[in-house]
């Protein structure tokens, strides 16, 4: 029985330090109480569940040779939360050794690796969200941990789960590694991360990031909010791409604050939103620590990255180099690569657009 909190201590061979020690894990159960408010922060109701596309995604890898790096999304909804992890297997994939000369051989990991990646992926998305001091990690039991009553809709997962705290990364990364077939192969690994990573900011902190209180982390049609990208991306749920914080009057006195990115993030965004002026994305994410970028276009998240640490810094890297673009959910079938070159001047026709969305995006940054 689960019900009262305890420590697992488990004697764990960690293979990146060799040495035999002590896993303090704190574990326990789930209750009603903590469901409800799961679902009314995801959903806005304690009496929605999540859709079929959520339930069958995990984060498992594809096959075809030239994109071994990338994670295959089944249908649609979730890419936020893909395309986030996508972009962290990448940034531990391309630049986790200090070699700066990169070449395309490092997008062919084994499967070995890519795995590795995932479990190290998964552990900074969640410590960063714990505000490098704790994280939770929720994996399902197979069999319910309380009994669903009331204004409560069951749906499978959330009533099966486990909560297992870490307050060191190093535990943290030992007990993903003996989990991580939860999030790779599932079935629900995608659920998992992001009950995961709002435990590991508090439901109270997530709630507190947004602007509106009733705001909700999975918006219709199964899609994910800014806000829920922004809590993967950066540990914080707020509701903008903007940098800090705006003040708006509103009247009367009163102050609206509008919450927005408080520093530089190791992932960036572009967005096709801010080509249509809808938006403005700040430099903490248009320049991010590495040159990979979540793109939003048209309800749909994929990713843009480049094998150059130094396009960031260094204005003749800038000058013309290749971006590589992978899309989780469009079957691609091949490596896509782009070469970007700014010193050529580009003419826009408002009128006569025939643009690809993806250059709109690129573009803006």
């Amino acid at each position: 029985d689960l019900e009262d909190e305890e420590t697992t201590g488990e004697v764990s061979k960690n293979p990146d330090l060799s040495t035999l020690y002590m896993l303090q894990i704190m574990s326990k159960a789930i209750d009603i109480s903590l469901a409800k408010e799961l679902k009314n922060l995801l959903f806005g109701s304690s009496l929605c569940c999540f859709s079929e596309e959520w339930k069958i995604q995990s984060f498992t890898f594809n096959n075809i040779p030239q994109l071994k790096y990338g994670i295959v999304q089944k249908k649609g909804g979730p890419c936020g939360v893909l395309a986030a992890v996508q972009a962290c297997v990448l940034q531990q994939l391309i630049f986790s050794d200090s070699n700066r000369n990169k070449d395309t051989r490092c997008l062919q990991p084994s499967e070995v690796h890519r795995t590795k990646c995932l479990t190290m992926a998964i552990a900074d998305i969640l410590w960063r969200a714990g505000g490098h001091e704790k994280a939770i990690v929720a994996l399902p039991s197979g069999r319910q941990q309380f009994t669903p009553i009331g204004k409560y809709k069951a749906d499978g997962i959330l009533e099966t789960l486990i909560l297992h705290s870490a307050t060191r990364y190093e535990d943290l990364i030992v007990f993903l590694q003996q989990n991580i077939h939860q999030f790779e192969i599932g079935p629900c690994g995608c659920i998992l991360l992001t009950v995961s990573v709002i435990l590991s900011r508090s439901i109270n902190l997530v709630r507190n990031d947004f602007d509106v209180l009733t705001n909700r982390l999975i918006a219709s049609h199964g899609y994910c909010t800014q806000e829920l990208v922004n809590l993967l991306l950066t540990g914080k749920a707020v509701s903008n791409v903007f940098n800090n914080v705006i003040e708006l009057d509103s009247g009367n006195g009163n102050i609206t604050i509008l919450k927005g990115i408080t520093s530089q993030s190791d992932i960036g965004l572009l967005s096709l939103f801010e080509h249509y002026d809808v938006c403005q994305v700040g430099c903490y994410l248009k320049t991010p620590k590495y040159p990979i970028w979540l793109v939003c276009s048209e309800s749909h998240f994929s990713v843009l990255f480049c094998l150059e640490k130094d396009l960031l810094s260094d204005w003749k890297t800038g000058r013309r180099f290749d971006l590589y673009y992978y899309d989780g959910l469009a079957n691609q079938d091949e490596e896509i690569r782009l070469t970007v070159d700014t010193t050529q001047m580009c003419t826009e026709d408002k009128e006569n657009d025939l643009t690809p969305p993806l250059e709109h995006c690129i573009r803006t940054k």
